[in-house]
């Protein structure tokens, strides 16, 4: 199969090519590639498939709760929003529970379901800080403890490729320096001062959560997580809905280190529904007007997905380019993954998207098929 003449996005920027792929991987990319299997998308767009790395789930599923018949509907809903891989987030929950959690999303990932490729699981909670934990659950929040985490990792499949930590608990230090050799490990729910920040880089994180939520703001004598962002080479998330950070704040990162932000969802199962009650990680939450909260008022997730945050950044000023690298090229670097997909390159998965010159999903391709 060729797709032909469309504006690929290739090599950090746009040029007009034709590309050719068979079972599931890109075999050719050029000029006027002959063949008799065609599609020809004149005047379209054609990106790489959009990665989701911090995503709990979306149209009525958590992947804390959801069953692996209940995965498969949720992974074709990502297809459908134009996101072609995903890590599947867990939540705080009790130990127990946790266990169920891992058996699930590896049954998912075994799988192979149709529409988004679940690449592993994005392990949040339970090693938070409690001064900063959100919407999880205060009652399940733990220190580190490597012998039930490499029982929860076994439970896996060995598929937890990201554990969110609060450096300021007990024996997570120690924690970075083991796992960090294996894990992407990241900074997450924390009130961690700019000095423990930097502490945990040299340990090995290489990752920041949500950046800004969950943590200290930046300060001109507290500088903080943001502060630590600015001095090392880490990966950063950013929810990008316009609810969690004002545009004029994510203007000024992506000046500061765009080649290292990831564009997130962190949605949760209202994403892709309507207003309402709904649950995350076992607590109540509601939305209205887009916005997701406890009965408190503290945010619990977004209702949005990564197509739309693209969209998103575009509006707010940022270049065309550098927010789609944001969800491509970019996260899959942050795990390590780039050799399989996040971009248009030969040998790599045919995930891709057919956009409209105005920004409008058309066609989802993952491995070659198309889904949407």
């Amino acid at each position: 199969m060729i797709l032909k003449n469309a504006d690929v996005f290739y090599e950090k920027g746009f040029r007009k090519l034709d590309v050719a792929f068979e079972d599931g991987r890109i075999t050719q990319i050029g000029e006027q590639l002959q063949g008799d299997d065609y599609v020809d998308l004149s005047g379209k767009m054609l990106l790489p498939g959009f990665i989701d790395l911090h995503t709990h789930g979306r149209e009525g599923f958590d992947f804390s709760t959801a069953k692996p018949e209940e995965m498969k509907k949720m992974c074709m809903s990502y297809a459908k929003s134009g996101i072609t891989s995903i890590l599947a987030t867990s939540m705080t929950m009790e130990k127990e529970f946790t266990k169920g959690i891992m058996r699930n999303i590896r049954q998912g990932i075994e799988e192979e379901y149709p529409g988004a490729r679940i690449l592993g699981i994005n392990m949040e909670g339970p090693y938070l800080g409690a001064d900063r934990k959100g919407c999880h659950d205060e009652n399940f929040l733990l220190p580190p403890n490597q012998v039930e985490f490499e029982e929860w990792d076994a439970l896996s499949g060995n598929n937890i490729k990201m554990v969110d930590i609060d450096p300021n608990l007990p024996g997570a230090m120690d924690f970075i320096k083991k796992y960090s050799k294996t894990k992407v490990i990241s900074l997450a729910h924390t009130s961690a001062n700019y000095d423990t920040a930097c502490e945990a880089v040299e340990a090995g994180v290489t990752h920041v959560t949500h950046l800004f939520n969950a943590m200290n703001g930046l300060h001109h004598r507290e500088p903080g997580i943001v502060g630590m962002v600015s001095d090392y080479p880490v990966y950063a998330e950013m929810i990008c809905d316009g609810i969690h950070i004002h545009p004029a704040v994510i203007r000024l990162m992506f000046r500061l280190a765009g080649e290292r932000i990831v564009v997130v969802s962190d949605s949760m199962s209202a994403a892709g529904l309507g207003e309402g009650e709904y649950e995350l990680g076992g607590l109540k939450v509601f939305v209205k007007d887009r916005k997701a909260t406890l009965e408190n008022g503290t945010i619990a997730g977004s209702t949005t997905n990564v197509f739309e945050e693209v969209k998103n950044l575009i509006s707010f000023g940022i270049e065309k380019e550098k927010a789609i690298l944001s969800a491509t090229l970019i996260p899959a670097k942050a795990i390590h993954m780039e050799e399989e997909v996040g971009e248009i390159a030969i040998g790599k998965r045919a995930d891709f998207l057919v956009v409209s010159p105005d920004f409008n999903l058309e066609q989802v391709y993952i491995d070659g098929n198309l889904i949407k």
